[in-house]
């Protein structure tokens, strides 16, 4: 007898995206306000205290000087690493990207520049095999299946995938506004060999980043995002009011608490925290229980830092976003 099935899991899901600026768009390369910065999130997701998902991204980006002398455009140029693990370990998709974005500022005072960016992304999916075990049904170690003539899972599946943005960001020495759009040709690893695997995809995002100040030495950032997909949109806004904890510009510290929602699943509580290069952020989603099949008891905590370095531009609002 033959039997067809169809399975849907879930896409890589950031509490904080606004802190990973290559994972919303290329364009975003070389946009700091340091020459170069390194940025990562960490972020587990449990059921019932047990560890189901872990994810990982590590991004680097950097900016080169134009070769004529009278342009103030700019080459950015990054790389990110994406890790996301199943059930520690048993099921692994790794990707890797590249990305390039070429800045070119539209104002005088170099407060105002439009960003195109291109990417290519490989992504590799593993599977532990003597993690499978289904009764007598699958026995890597010798049930029903051991024989090779059977086994419909491929031993390392790949695919590369390519991507496309443009970000307007107007950044000045009290404000900062963001506004892009991305088109992404996405095509997963196929786990097996059977005809049934979902073909290629096409995505597209639109996201906003802005940061305001007002009492003086307050500031309030807001951060929305919206993914349309053909499975499955998604809806991602929200924002923290920061405090300063210092007002020296040569020492500075704020602290941001706030709170995002993603539609239909789960409140996000925030605190970030910026100290002169470094920003580190912490989240903790708490979902839906509504969309918790059986009662489970769904959790997830993110991580993040931002660690930037060489010459800075000059003195602009320095954000959250940054």
């Amino acid at each position: 007898m033959l039997f067809t099935s169809f399975v849907n899991a879930q896409d890589i899901v950031l509490s904080q995206p606004f802190m990973s600026g290559q994972f919303l768009s290329p364009a975003s390369v070389g946009n700091g306000l340091y020459k170069r910065r390194i940025k990562g999130n960490l972020k587990a997701q449990m059921i019932d205290g047990n560890n189901l998902y872990q994810t990982m991204v590590v991004g680097m980006d950097t900016r080169f000087k134009s070769a004529d002398e009278n342009s103030k455009n700019y080459l950015g140029i990054g790389g990110q690493i994406i890790s996301d693990q199943v059930k520690n370990g048993l099921m692994q998709s790794n990707y890797i990207g590249l990305n390039l974005a070429y800045h070119i500022f539209i104002d005088k005072d170099l407060y105002k520049d439009i960003a195109l960016g291109f990417g290519t992304v490989y992504a590799q999916t593993t599977l532990d095999k003597s993690k499978l075990f289904f009764g007598d049904q699958y026995d890597y170690a010798g049930g029903l299946t051991s024989n090779a003539t059977m086994e419909n899972l491929p031993p390392y599946p790949s695919e590369f995938s390519a991507i496309a943005g443009l970000l307007y960001t107007q950044h000045n020495e009290t404000i900062f506004i963001q506004t892009g759009g991305t088109a992404s040709f996405f095509s997963k690893p196929n786990i097996t060999y059977s005809i049934t695997n979902s073909a290629p995809e096409y995505s597209y995002r639109f996201f906003t980043n802005m940061e305001l100040p007002f009492l003086n030495d307050y500031s309030i950032a807001l951060h929305g995002n919206m993914l349309y997909k053909k499975v499955k949109n998604q809806y991602f806004l929200g924002g923290t009011i920061g405090a300063p904890i210092s007002s020296d510009e040569e020492n500075l510290k704020r602290i941001y608490v706030g709170c995002f929602y993603r539609y239909k699943e789960a409140v996000v509580p925030t605190i970030s925290f910026i100290s002169n290069q470094y920003i580190f952020g912490m989240s903790y989603d708490i979902y839906n229980p509504k969309n918790n099949g059986a009662n489970l008891r769904m959790s997830s905590i993110e991580l993040t830092l931002s660690a930037s370095f060489g010459g800075k531009k000059t003195n602009l609002f320095r954000t959250i976003f940054d």
